[in-house]
């Protein structure tokens, strides 16, 4: 690939995709900062995957290439932050016209209501799914530090679920 091809390939996959993959982080409890950074971080990945001999595919397929390592590397970072409270405080009015104003007051209603429905649910309940669903513990895991087996776990998850849609449910009706 000569330089000159090479720089109108990366040129469009800017432009191609850096607006997508923006919202996208916006929309996911991110930064433009945060954006800028990953996005440059992924594109940087599939370039040099290109190089070696990695991918083989048109310019569409190298779009498509370079949105998913990109997506999967924002995804990690909100993994290895699941432990700490990621707070964005901002003027909305920056963000107007990246987002639906409803959307967003429905989400966050939405959100308020999930924690004031786990809330509600037993010690082991919580403990159990939240062991499962924010710390991404494996079921056998969970069942050897519970003391319990693994086809048990999944059981009491499942009930626990359903206690909790349960809750949900009741909470989210009876606030509209």
């Amino acid at each position: 690939m000569r330089n000159s091809d090479a720089e109108r390939l990366l040129t469009k996959v800017y432009v191609d995709n850096f607006s997508w993959f923006q919202r996208y982080v916006l929309k996911n409890s991110g930064t433009l900062e945060d954006a800028a950074d990953i996005f440059q971080e992924g594109v940087s990945a599939a370039w040099l995957n290109l190089r070696e001999g990695k991918f083989s595919g048109g310019a569409e397929q190298f779009n498509a290439y370079v949105r998913q390592i990109c997506k999967y590397k924002w995804i990690n970072v909100l993994r290895a932050a699941s432990g700490r409270i990621i707070r964005m405080e901002a003027d909305i009015g920056v963000y107007e016209d990246l987002v639906d104003g409803e959307e967003v007051e429905r989400s966050v209603q939405q959100s308020h209501v999930l924690r004031a429905s786990f809330s509600t649910l037993g010690e082991k309940c919580r403990e159990l799914l939240g062991r499962f669903y924010f710390k991404r513990q494996s079921l056998a895991h969970i069942a050897a530090l519970m003391n319990n087996t693994e086809e048990s776990i999944k059981t009491i998850k499942y009930r626990c679920m359903m206690r909790l849609r349960k809750a949900y449910l009741e909470k989210y009706n009876n606030d509209e």
